[in-house]
């Protein structure tokens, strides 16, 4: 920071007071657009950083988005985590790079909202994006009780009553199972997420939608979060007499799961059996048959839940805005026609 350059100084360069000044930089909506314009061009000009310690007492805000992963939903190894994490962090110093994201895990076996409860009584963040959320919430109960800004990424039973980001599971998850139908298959296993999470719902219902549209019966097991739980239930369907010949998965972590369960028993998956995902994640082993998956963008996804966190925050009061994504169907080499020998 240039010498000597703070908030006063810089109220007295553009000659207005110093709380219009912080709160111009603040984007506080009672400020005008020219006049945030204004300040924010002679801040960048003079070389002005904000003292963020000083700010924080001042104003009450320290500047930071928390983000608390939770053991039992994953971590940093799963790959939706990480990408969204990282999806996050970059729209927010897109849209506010004076911001800070603070990440933070809790162990499997300790309470989740216990952290929610200490950042928000330490005030180290201003607001939270609350991600893999649960039918009935207690997180998201807890920040309505305490007036804490968010924006879930993901709905809850209780909806609209707060700010959401969020997938057309329902519609999406129909749409790959209808593809599988329509390429002659008819045993058709859905590898759903954990049942308390809302989106595992969403999920379900657009798999047997198409099922009973169809006349199917439909079969379903929930899985925990990792390959590992996926990968032995599928490995003991596939010897089964009447085997699937296709799989939903509720993510591609699941779906790599059962192409690895496919290849260990010679089967060729896009062949032999089908394999739909969901998310568009990296594969693991680039050799091997690209995933058909249900894909949407994790930029556009955060960059709205971003928006709508900072939209709350510059707001003098609530407005509880929600967005709503389609999924796009990308069917690759892991999804063909159902074997022609493969007995009814």
């Amino acid at each position: 920071m240039a010498k000597g350059v703070n908030l006063k100084s810089l109220a007295k360069e553009l000659g207005i007071s110093v709380t219009t000044v912080s709160r111009a930089l603040a984007d506080y909506d009672d400020v005008s657009s020219a006049t945030k314009q204004k300040v924010k061009d002679k801040a960048q000009q003079l070389g002005y950083r904000p003292n963020h310690a000083a700010r924080r007492l001042v104003t009450g805000r320290s500047s930071a988005v928390g983000f608390i992963m939770h053991g039992a939903y994953g971590d940093f190894r799963d790959q939706f985590n990480s990408r969204l994490i990282v999806s996050l962090s970059q729209a927010l110093h897109d849209v506010a790079p004076n911001h800070d994201l603070i990440i933070t895990t809790v162990p499997q076996d300790k309470s989740e909202l216990d952290t929610y409860k200490r950042f928000v009584d330490s005030g180290r963040v201003d607001s939270f994006i609350v991600s893999r959320t649960q039918i009935q919430d207690p997180r998201v109960d807890y920040l309505l009780s305490q007036g804490v800004h968010f924006v879930t990424h993901g709905r809850t039973a209780d909806a609209e009553q707060h700010c959401w980001v969020d997938t057309n599971a329902e519609l999406g998850f129909r749409q790959a199972t209808e593809s599988l139908i329509q390429r002659g298959h008819r045993r058709i296993v859905f590898l759903n997420f954990p049942q308390q999470l809302n989106t595992a719902v969403l999920r379900q219902s657009g798999y047997q939608a198409a099922m009973q549209a169809a006349g199917l019966p439909g079969r379903m097991i929930h899985c925990e979060f990792g390959t590992t739980c996926a990968y032995e239930p599928v490995r003991a369907m596939l010897a089964e007499p009447l085997a699937p010949t296709a799989f939903v998965c509720a993510s591609d972590v699941y779906a790599y799961a059962v192409l690895q369960a496919c290849l260990d028993l010679g089967l060729m998956p896009g062949k032999d059996v089908s394999i739909f995902g969901s998310d568009n994640l990296p594969p693991v082993d680039s050799n091997r048959p690209q995933l058909s998956t249900l894909d949407v963008s994790f930029s556009a996804v955060s960059h709205a839940i971003i928006n709508l966190l900072l939209d709350q925050a510059a707001s003098s009061r609530s407005v509880i805005k929600h967005k709503l994504f389609d999924y796009h169907l990308l069917e690759r080499n892991s999804t063909g026609p159902c074997p022609a020998n493969v007995k009814t």
